[in-house]
């Protein structure tokens, strides 16, 4: 078992004796394949990186060779702990990952990690990834990725029986070709501590299971091709149970009560300020902006145009006017399209 003074007794102790960015390489019992883990992609997740470490605290030994990538430690690191999603003047490091389809960009230092992280994962050859992250609200436990083969649909189903398949150019980890099934694993609100139970119990499965691949996929909630809704980044957001005047855009403080719930047409999940809906914006997948197929104005309110499922709807403002409100699947299919 590993000595406690080596890799903290806890996993702030942990990170801070990492300092940084690290790859962590572990045998397995089946020295013949490997397993990986990316963990902290955001500073303010931790359920994943705690799961590791009492992994690596226990002294078991994986089934197979065992990579872990702990990444943003300098956030996480940043007082106080855990409270930063990226250091400040820096981008989200989840659309880092340069992709088909994204502009050669500025190199910057987080680009360059995300490409060194691609590299060593590669050169690792996984029989399978799990990038472990934490929503910004409450939220049941489910996957993302951007396939719906069976291998992927093998491992998401050791996690969760939802899974979200993407179809847009974001940059994150799970659109890197690495030849292996990438599945990232939302394990629920940052502070819910069910969520940290849940990334321990179901990552111990993944690292001891003798084999990933030789059980049919489970019955799996397929979420495909969602959209984003966002929000004007000059326009002011405000999440309250009351309409706040000096808004331009109010969502209800328990949309997230709402993630995975199926929305009938003309629900509210809010009010509008002087703009009406005009500072939301949805884009299909060809940039065409959507919205108000999807949305309309009545009185104030904020109503749903058609029948939907929502999904990683957040209440953090910051989050939302930096990255989106939530997502969702529309349940008329054209829309999307």
């Amino acid at each position: 078992m590993p000595q406690a003074d080596a890799v903290g007794k806890n996993h702030i102790e942990f990170i801070k004796i990492l300092g940084g960015p690290t790859w962590i390489t572990i045998d397995g019992k089946d020295t013949s394949r490997q397993r990986a883990i990316v963990t902290l992609l955001h500073g303010n997740e931790p359920s994943g990186l705690k799961a590791i470490h009492q992994f690596i605290l226990s002294g078991r030994k994986p089934e197979t060779n065992l990579g872990i990538f702990v990444v943003s430690v300098n956030a996480a690191l940043l007082h106080p702990y855990f409270s930063h999603r990226y250091l400040p003047g820096e981008a989200d490091f989840n659309r880092c990952f340069k992709v088909k389809g994204f502009k050669e960009s500025r190199e910057s230092n987080q680009e360059i990690l995300a490409g060194k992280i691609s590299n060593t994962l590669k050169s690792y050859a996984p029989e399978a990834i799990i990038d472990t992250h934490n929503t910004s609200a409450h939220s049941d436990i489910f996957g993302v990725t951007v396939s719906s083969e069976k291998t992927v649909l093998q491992v998401a189903g050791l996690f969760s029986r939802k899974l979200v398949v993407l179809d847009q150019v974001l940059g994150t980890l799970i659109e890197q070709d690495l030849s292996c099934p990438i599945v990232t694993i939302e394990f629920g609100g940052f502070l819910d501590p069910k969520a940290d139970k849940l990334a321990q119990n179901t990552l111990d499965k993944f690292i001891e299971a003798s084999s990933l691949f030789r059980d049919e996929p489970k019955d799996i909630q397929l979420l495909e091709r969602p959209l984003r809704l966002e929000i004007n980044s000059t326009a002011n957001l405000h999440y309250s149970s009351s309409v706040q005047d000096e808004a331009d855009i109010t969502i209800f403080n328990t949309i997230d009560q709402m993630n995975f719930s199926k929305i009938d047409a003309n629900v509210s999940i809010g009010w509008t300020g002087n703009n009406g809906i005009n500072d939301l914006t949805v884009r299909s997948k060809d940039g065409n902006c959507i919205a108000e197929e999807l949305f309309h104005e009545s009185e104030g309110f904020i109503l749903t145009k058609i029948a939907m499922t929502i999904f990683m709807a957040t209440t953090d403002a910051y989050i939302a006017t930096n990255d989106c409100l939530m997502y969702l699947c529309p349940e008329n299919s054209d829309v999307s399209a």
